[in-house]
């Protein structure tokens, strides 16, 4: 009676899925009113959500998220397995969790600052109402409870660790990618499993900086060699290796830090100028310290950052003695890697500066400027220029689908820089 229960309500969720028309499988925020979402492992925020299929109850996913109306609202959160395309699979929710899909997030608190009003929620997974039992690719989803309306959705993945992953830097065999590209030779090692036919059955994903955007999926091994599959063909794994991020630290409203020009408070709102930035893609690579484009939340100024940060007015100058013909916008983890409207600049020809001004949560940000192109896609190397020494941080995510199998199982994931710095 149970598992008939179970199966009766996932198919009205499903069915609910299904009239919502506007929930996207990606990390996407539906609502101009929602800011400042995290989603990642709670002991690490700079990170792609990644856990262990088996993991200690300990260890657990953790979202945040801010809705500036102030005001209450009750959410409803949902889990939904993928494919290795991120796209639902074919399982029944009694086939992938342990509990119930639609439960509420009761974890939220109201701002404790004088500046800025919004609400802050909190939800971290898995919990006693719901956890995955299996590996693969889960889309989590948040609605508004009233209107049925999604209010965000963020990717993450539950992995098995069944494959050992040996990844390589090397130069890029494409001689006009020589000095701006990284490329990457991978061996993995399925000792482990039973593959009859790892050529077919063994896909890779590779994900540069956290950007799904840019990402390079359903990659396959060239040849077998013993227990190995061997991932070598000519230019078959590169990214652009770009330049190092730009950043700015508001952690403090005291003083200025690095690359804050000034910040000025008045009763109302405090409004933050950054330092002039210039067109890089000239320029020689420059090392610099860098979150990989992942953003931290926090405040130094006073304890619990969730409900006592500020959002500032944070203004954005970039030298430019011509205006492009593209939308120069800017775009980091805070942007979902999206060219995002509350994120495109403005050209002001008399002082020759393309200008932006966006609110800010208080928290330490990188960010690159890029062009949006007639595809919709961002070109950040027109801008920022590209240097194969640049340090970048890669995930590489291995799915396995036997010819039996009715789902993708990731079966192994690992993560790694490209140049490390002691």
């Amino acid at each position: 009676m149970k598992r008939i229960v179970i199966f009766t309500l996932s198919l009205v969720f499903c069915g609910y899925l299904q009239a919502q028309q506007t929930v996207l499988y990606e990390n996407k925020v539906y609502e101009p009113n929602i800011k400042s979402v995290v989603f990642a492992h709670r002991a690490l925020s700079t990170s792609l959500p990644i856990i262990d299929l088996n993991s200690s109850r300990s260890s657990r996913l953790r979202l945040t998220f801010d809705d500036i109306d102030g005001e209450y609202r009750s959410f409803l959160y949902s889990v939904i397995h993928c494919d290795k395309d991120w796209q639902p699979s074919a399982l029944d929710e009694i086939e992938y969790l342990d509990g119930f899909n639609g439960e509420e997030i009761d974890n939220f608190s109201f701002s404790a600052n004088g500046y800025s009003e919004y609400t802050n929620y909190q939800l971290e997974l898995p919990n006693d109402d719901l956890r995955w039992i299996i590996s693969g690719n889960y889309v989590l989803i948040i609605t508004d409870e009233e209107t049925g309306d999604p209010v965000l959705t963020r990717r993450f993945m539950v992995a098995e660790n069944n494959v050992r992953i040996m990844p390589s830097i090397i130069k890029p065999t494409n001689v006009t990618k020589i000095n701006t590209h990284q490329e990457m030779n991978i061996k993995l090692d399925y000792e482990g499993m039973r593959i009859s036919r790892p050529l077919e059955e063994l896909t890779v994903s590779i994900v540069q900086n956290g950007n799904w955007n840019s990402a390079l999926n359903n990659v396959r091994g060239t040849f077998v060699l013993g227990d190995q599959l061997i991932f070598d063909q000519f230019d078959q794994i590169t990214f652009p290796a770009l330049k190092e991020f730009r950043n700015f630290d508001i952690r403090t409203l005291q003083y200025a830090t690095e690359f804050v020009n000034a910040i000025e408070r008045n009763e109302t709102e405090t409004n933050v100028l950054l330092d002039l930035c210039k067109r890089r893609y000239d320029r020689n690579f420059l090392y610099e310290i860098d979150a990989n484009g992942f953003f931290v939340l926090d405040n130094k100024d006073y304890n619990d950052g969730h409900v006592t940060s500020e959002y500032c007015n944070v203004i954005f100058p970039l030298e430019s003695y011509k205006k492009y013909e593209e939308d120069v916008y800017i775009v980091g983890a805070f942007s979902d890697w999206q060219a995002k409207e509350e994120y495109r600049m403005e050209y002001d020809a008399s002082r020759q500066l393309y200008l932006l001004e966006a609110p800010f949560k208080q928290g330490f940000y990188d960010y690159m400027y890029a062009l949006k192109t007639e595809d919709g896609q961002l070109d950040i190397d027109a801008i920022e220029g590209s240097y194969y020494e640049t340090e970048n941080y890669y995930h590489i995510l291995v799915y396995y689908r036997g010819y039996t199998e009715e789902y993708d199982r990731l079966v192994g994931v690992t993560s790694f820089n490209s140049n490390p710095r002691n």
